[in-house]
């Protein structure tokens, strides 16, 4: 059974018949129940109408990595075609499964360009993040790290939140056939977790390939929220302080920049820029309150200290008031 939407454009699919198995199984009518209580209310599934199985009912297979194998038979009235991609919605099993069709893959009468299922399934989920309105910057759903206090351990967990963040799962993926990963940390990150939502995550990932830029945004530790960038700059790019970077030579590494934002209880808006290149470290801290950045610059001495102690080849050091 499919709910119709109030959309002119949508088709309804006016009924479902009972769930099939594409694998040869042992007792049919019991692994078909389990089969329909594995759709999950409220969420969304890709599917691709196989074949025509009657006047106007089709055999439509869902694509989803829990219910492989898993087809339905769907009344699509005389508008679908074999090959058509569907967007369905599930509402409720009872008393029959029911969906809701929110989307279907159109059909020009011109040149027709006929794309990979991959690149199908990708256009589909940027379609349904854009609709959702989601954002470029990761949102991250743990809290970092249990011990700010401590340098060497946030450092690691700061690491950490970013690598397990679903991000660079398919780069994870191959440090794995190179036995650079381990399976069980791969099995830790959204893309196995029922519970992710695939076209957010995907837009994020194909944001940060096109921007070459991380945007992340979480509780760093408990009760304290920080945004967190992290692209690649442009050679010849001026640093914080305004003076040009020494990046003419076509053969240097690009500057990699790390910006963070907090809104601190007592010492209030604090942001923290860092450029790396070649082992140097350029750093600009900026603070709004006035009393905030006569206490940090009076600190500037022992945190350059501090980065030397940690083997890093600081430049630059510099602390100024936000704008």
């Amino acid at each position: 059974m499919i709910i119709k939407p109030d959309i002119a454009s949508i088709h309804p699919v006016a009924r479902i018949a009972p769930l099939l198995a594409v694998d040869n199984i042992g007792g049919a009518a019991q692994e078909l129940s389990d089969r329909a209580t594995q759709f999950v209310k409220g969420q969304q599934y890709f599917a691709h109408v196989l074949s025509r199985a009657g006047e106007s009912t089709y055999n439509v297979k869902v694509e989803n990595e829990n219910l492989k194998g898993t087809i339905l038979k769907m009344d699509l009235g005389a508008t679908a075609k074999a090959g058509q991609t569907l967007l369905l919605k599930y509402m409720h099993d009872s008393p029959v499964p029911t969906f809701l069709l929110t989307l279907t893959d159109s059909k020009d009468s011109g040149s027709t360009t006929k794309l990979s299922t991959a690149a199908s399934l990708i256009s589909q989920y940027l379609k349904q993040a854009e609709g959702d309105g989601v954002s470029n910057r990761f949102v991250a759903v743990a809290v970092v790290t249990q011990t700010p206090n401590n340098p060497l351990i946030m450092a690691h967990d700061l690491k950490n939140a970013l690598r397990s963040s679903g991000l660079f799962y398919e780069s994870h993926l191959s440090d794995l056939l190179q036995s650079n990963q381990t399976l069980s940390a791969l099995k830790q990150e959204p893309q196995n977790q029922s519970s992710t939502s695939m076209a957010s995550l995907m837009s994020q990932q194909l944001a940060v390939l096109e921007n070459q830029r991380l945007a992340w945004h979480g509780e760093v530790w408990p009760r304290q929220k920080m945004d967190w960038d992290v692209y690649l700059q442009e050679r010849g790019s001026e640093g914080d302080d305004g003076q040009a970077s020494n990046e003419s030579d076509e053969g240097q590494a690009r500057p990699i920049a790390s910006e963070m934002t907090l809104h601190l209880p007592h010492l209030g808006k604090v942001s923290a820029r860092i450029n790396l290149v070649d082992g140097h470290m350029r750093v600009n801290i900026l603070a709004e309150q006035a009393q905030t950045l006569d206490i940090l610059k009076s600190q500037r001495l022992r945190l350059a200290e501090a980065i030397g102690k940690n083997g890093q080849q600081l430049d630059a050091l510099t602390v100024v008031r936000h704008e």
